[in-house]
Formats: C-alpha cells, sequence, structure tokens
C-alpha cells in the first residue's frame, strides 16, 4: 500500500488535518510561552519554572490518561481534550487585554494545558489502530512522525515571524483559536473497528496494573520498553546539554548552532522516508536494535566533534536511527496490544519514555560540573552501543505470530 493511497482514505484526510494544525499549535505555544515569561520577569528561573510544570504532566498524566482512553470513548476525550486547551490558552491573553495577568497564572494555566495535552497526546496515539487497516499502520505512523519533525522545522520559524508582527498575546490568541476546527474534524472520524471500551468492575489503580503486568510479561514489548529507557539516558543528556557543548566546547554562534538543528531535522525526514519505503518487509525487530546501535555511534561521534559541521553530521547519525526507532515501535505496539488495555499500556510506555529524557539531563547537568561533557556522552554512547546486544535474542521473535487479530 502506498502512502498516497492510505491519504485518498477520509479518515487520513481528516485525522491528518487535525494531526498537522496540532502540531503547528504546538510550535507556536512553545515558542509563545517562553518569550512571554521573558518579557514578563527577564529571569532564567521563571522560564526553568515554567519547563518544569510543562514537563511534569506529561510524565504524571499519561497513564492516567491511559486509563481514560480504556474505560470512555476515545472520540469524546479527544474532542473535549482539543477544546479545553484552547479554552485555557485563551485565557492568558484575555488575562492581559483585562490588565490582570501575572507569572502565577501562566504558571497554572501552562501545568492545566499540559495536563490536558498530555491526554490528547495518549488518546490520539491509542485510536489509531481503529482509524486504519492493520497493513497500513507504518506508512500513517510514518506520515505522523513526518508531520512532527517537519513542525519542528516550520513551526519555530512561523511562530517568530509571527510574534514579532502580530505580538505574542495574539499568537496565543491564533492557537487557542486551532483547537475548534481540530475538534470538528474529531467528529467525522470513522472508526473502523469497535470504539466503546470493554466494560470493568476493577478500579482504576486495577486496571493501571493489568496494563503494567501486560507490558512487563510481554516477551517482546516489555524487554523494548526496558531498553528504551536505558538508551533514553544517553538520548536524553545530549538533547538537553547540546546547545551547552555547542558553545562551551565548540565556541558555535547562534547560527551554527541552527545549521545543525536544520541539518538533524534534514537527516530525520530522509529516516522518515526510508521506513515508509522499508513498509512492512524485513525483520523489525532487527531493523530497531540496528538504529539503536547507530544512534549510540552518533552520540560517541559527537564527543569527537570540533566544528559545526562534524557536530552536524554526529547529530544527524544520532537522530534519524531514533526516528525510524520511532516510528518502528509505535506500529508495534500497536500491532501487539488489544484494543481494551490498549491506553494503559500505551499510557504507560510514554510515562516511561518521557520520565528518563529529563531526568537524564538533569543528572547530566549537574555531572558536566565536575567532569568533561565529552567524557560523559562518549561514556553514554558506549553503553547505548552495548546495551542493544544484551537484546538480540528477540530477533528470533516472529512478531506476526503475536500479533492481536
Amino acid at each position: 500500500m502506498h502512502t498516497y493511497s492510505v491519504l485518498r482514505e477520509r479518515n487520513a484526510i481528516l485525522y491528518f488535518s487535525g494531526t498537522a494544525l496540532s502540531k503547528l499549535g504546538d510550535k507556536l505555544y512553545i515558542i509563545a510561552i517562553p518569550w512571554l515569561i521573558f518579557e514578563l520577569t527577564q529571569s532564567a528561573a521563571s522560564m526553568g519554572m515554567m519547563f518544569l510544570f510543562q514537563t511534569l504532566p506529561f510524565i504524571f498524566i499519561s497513564p492516567i490518561a491511559g486509563v481514560l482512553a480504556d474505560r470512555l470513548p476515545r472520540r469524546i476525550l479527544l474532542f473535549i481534550s482539543a477544546l479545553l486547551q484552547g479554552a485555557l490558552v485563551s485565557i492568558i491573553p484575555i488575562l492581559h487585554h483585562l490588565q490582570i495577568l501575572h507569572i502565577w497564572h501562566i504558571y497554572i494555566l501552562g501545568f492545566l494545558i499540559a495536563c490536558i495535552g498530555a491526554v490528547f497526546s495518549v488518546v490520539n496515539s491509542t485510536v489509531v489502530p481503529q482509524l486504519f487497516k492493520k497493513e497500513s499502520l507504518i506508512k500513517v505512523n510514518a506520515l505522523h512522525q513526518f508531520i512532527d519533525t517537519s513542525s519542528v522545522l516550520f513551526g519555530s520559524m512561523i511562530a517568530g515571524i509571527l510574534i514579532s508582527k502580530i505580538n505574542v498575546y495574539n499568537v496565543l490568541f491564533l492557537d487557542a483559536f486551532s483547537y475548534i476546527p481540530i475538534a470538528i474534524s474529531i467528529l467525522f472520524l470513522i472508526f473502523i473497528t469497535e470504539e466503546s471500551p470493554k466494560k470493568s468492575k476493577s478500579n482504576s489503580f486495577e486496571q493501571l496494573r493489568e496494563g503494567a503486568n501486560f507490558l512487563v510479561n510481554h516477551p517482546v514489548l516489555g524487554p523494548f520498553t526496558l531498553l528504551v529507557l536505558i538508551v533514553n539516558i544517553a538520548n536524553g543528556a545530549l538533547i538537553s546539554m547540546l546547545v551547552y557543548f555547542s558553545r562551551e566546547k565548540l565556541l558555535l554562534t547562534s547560527e551554527e548552532v541552527g545549521w545543525v538543528y536544520a541539518g538533524a531535522a534534514v537527516a530525520q525526514i530522509a529516516a522518515i522516508i526510508i521506513v515508509n519505503f522499508q513498509g512492512n518487509k524485513g525483520n523489525h525487530i532487527r531493523l530497531m536494535l540496528i538504529n539503536l546501535f547507530i544512534c549510540a555511534i552518533g552520540i560517541i561521534t559527537v564527543a569527537f566533534s570540533w566544528n559545526w559541521q562534524t557536530l552536524l553530521l554526529a547529530v544527524a547519525i544520532q537522530s534519524a536511527p531514533v526516528i525510524m526507532f520511532n516510528v518502528l515501535f509505535k506500529t508495534m505496539r500497536q500491532s501487539l496490544v488489544p484494543s481494551h488495555i490498549f491506553g494503559r499500556v500505551n499510557g504507560l510506555i510514554m510515562m516511561l519514555g518521557l520520565g528518563t529524557l529529563p531526568l537524564a539531563g538533569f543528572l547530566t547537568g549537574i555531572l558536566a560540573e565536575v567532569i568533561d561533557i565529552r567524557i560523559i556522552f562518549f561514556s553514554l554512547g558506549l553503553i547505548s552501543l552495548f546495551a542493544p546486544l544484551r537484546f538480540t535474542r528477540l530477533t528470533r521473535i516472529n512478531i506476526k505470530e503475536e500479533e492481536v487479530m
């Protein structure tokens, strides 16, 4: 099945239109909020506090969102969460126009927006197998990743232009209104499998434990989740300290750092194209392990970079296979987890993955005060290089035999 044939489907048009608008709105918000906080406080500590309020919900709310996705109609959850996000975002410019906006308003609203956003993100990912046929999941996930990556490349640029032209408060208003067409598109989605979740007499904690037991005991998803946790330590360290490394060790200018990020985005788009053409061919487990191996080589290469060109190459080597891995891992769990428990399992995996990244970044920042950052990158790269070797036994498992019918 070619990508263009998927895009001709009604669900694809609605789903990806909403996804593209949602991702673009996210980038407007992500740029506008730090800009606004700096205008109000000129404080790095305030910006760091906002980052904390925006990160924690995605770690702690994701498993709760998974439970909700398995207990309540997912269409309704998506619709309500989209409208709530838009309403909460709009409060910030409204308070400004009323001349009563304070920094603590932004903290509280940012936390609530992140909580609702975590619900939307988990449910939006969970609902994919109910909208598309199993044989098209890789292409769907690849296109979703392409939209996400492209929004990083172009969304920040659009946000910067809009802030300079119409001011940050109007940008937030524009972001708020973008949720209306997203919510409308959700109402017209057609579910090809049963939408209503299975009823259960157990409480939320027992249902969450059921999802955790499924994940831990699954012969493929359990080991791969553990592997992701290990590898994400190195990835989190690199992501969080890349600008510090660029400025401290390589003495790069802002333009050169921009070229590094742009080059990485181009490499990621190339990776999406490759995994899209790869489709359902070959052993996905072997390909996923190879991607992690190449990613580790990229992290080690970063440690030996000496200018922006070598850093660009190293970051491209690190980030492109991560994108391929994400598409394949998302497709794998969509194929292997039953629909009635998918929300919980998906929420737990997202919580574990998201939780590792900021923790790794925080610890790396502390270590970098006493240990050369090159040594940290090299050491973590070596760990990530050998970690996949412990999981090569998984290549002997036939995923098709494990797939949910």
